[in-house]
């Protein structure tokens, strides 16, 4: 009696190591998310929104970063780019150009915030860090695609997609990578 009932613990014991996972079944976590309503467009890589709790925030595209426009800019962040007064120049317009890009596609538009796994949830300035969705339109990877803003780097799952997208924008001097095509005596 006493063999049947190891036995038995000893079957239900590896039985459950055995579950079968359906094929086709996704085993990773569904990123969260959170809509929201832009309420403005502080520069090309940072929104303030209105959660749907109806708070507000400050929401940094994570993963990117465009020139800034009410700061200095370090052309080293930019590669390729010369710290010239021409190279900051031209990456100030790209900025300026940037921000104007996000201002006319988001103010009081609706969008999704969702959040990375494996990056962090809010940044240095205490703002959120997130993708944003507008129109179904990853607006980081977007911005990066068309030379609007370079990869940050930082851990984040999207990078390596992100990554491909600079590079082509590199090759093509789109945006920012235009400016890398200044001489460096300029």
């Amino acid at each position: 009696m006493r063999r049947a009932v190891l036995l038995g613990l000893v079957f239900l014991v590896v039985s459950a190591g055995c579950t079968a996972v359906p094929f086709g079944t996704d085993t990773h976590q569904q990123p969260e998310s959170r809509n929201a309503t832009v309420l403005d467009v502080v520069d090309g890589d940072t929104i303030d929104v209105e959660l749907a709790d109806g708070s507000q925030d400050t929401v940094r595209l994570l993963g990117i970063d465009t020139p800034e426009v009410h700061a200095d800019i370090t052309s080293g962040e930019f590669e390729g780019v010369p710290d010239t007064e021409a190279g900051q120049a031209c990456l100030r317009a790209v900025g300026t150009n940037a921000s104007a890009v996000v201002t006319e596609r988001l103010p009081g538009s609706e969008i999704r915030l969702e959040f990375d796994p494996v990056s962090d949830r809010r940044g240095g300035y205490d703002r959120l860090l997130a993708y944003v969705y507008h129109n179904e339109t990853n607006l980081n990877y977007w911005l990066v695609e068309r030379g609007y803003a370079r990869v940050y780097d930082t851990e984040f799952t999207k990078a390596d997609t992100f990554y491909a997208a600079e590079s082509a924008a590199q090759a093509a001097n789109r945006g920012v990578w235009n400016c890398s095509t200044l001489s460096e005596g300029a």
